[in-house]
């Protein structure tokens, strides 16, 4: 056999090789809001909310799921992705979440337009959103929510959720995810339901 089809023919097998490689068809995730009950499915005129803005670390600002695999170190499951930027996913189960709990059907997410007037603004910032390698769930986020009337701050917290997956099969980590989100949802609605309770500070005209 001539020097050339030897070399074709080891080429040839080189890309049935790499045809026949470790490559995984992509899994896609999204975060799931809480179960609507037949009161929440009610629509209700509650307070007028804004959501936002939401800080995100960057080292969630990628498709693949993040999971730690030691104090210092984060495995990116390279077939297993956010079906959309984390950021959007959280924001939108955030509200939805809110739009259960609180209830109320006027939610606006940041930026919104002047015309929207909510009374309430939800700042997020969240600092950790990931597994660890056991598959617990760590959700850590630091919130404030703000009457707009006045620009006065009802409640700033700093909080941190933790939700076992079970094991580290992703569909179980996102679960717990969701979890852990159901969670700071519920206490950004007692801030809430709180804070419409409390009298509000009138200033009188001089």
């Amino acid at each position: 056999m001539h020097l050339s089809h030897k070399l074709l023919v080891t080429g040839l097998c080189v890309m049935l090789l790499a045809g026949c490689g470790v490559t995984r068809p992509s899994k896609f995730y999204i975060l799931t809001p809480v179960a609507e009950d037949d009161v929440a499915a009610q629509a209700v005129a509650g307070p007028a909310l804004g959501i936002g803005p939401v800080a995100f670390p960057v080292y969630l600002e990628r498709p693949e799921i993040a999971h730690r695999s030691g104090d210092n170190q984060l495995h990116y499951a390279g077939s297993h992705r956010w079906a959309e930027p984390l950021k959007t996913s959280f924001s939108r189960t955030l509200a939805k979440n809110l739009s259960i709990l609180v209830p109320t059907d006027r939610i606006n997410m940041y930026p919104w337009s002047r015309s929207a007037s909510p009374d309430y603004q939800v700042i997020l910032d969240i600092t950790r959103f990931d597994a660890d390698a056991s598959g617990t769930v760590t959700l850590s986020a630091n919130w404030e929510v703000i009457r707009l009337e006045g620009s006065s701050a009802i409640n700033r917290q700093k909080s941190t959720y933790t939700e076992s997956a079970g094991s580290m099969a992703y569909p179980a980590i996102v679960a717990a995810q969701s979890r852990a989100v159901a969670g700071l949802s519920r206490d950004i609605a007692a801030a809430l339901a709180h804070a419409g309770k409390a009298p509000r500070k009138h200033t009188e005209a001089h």
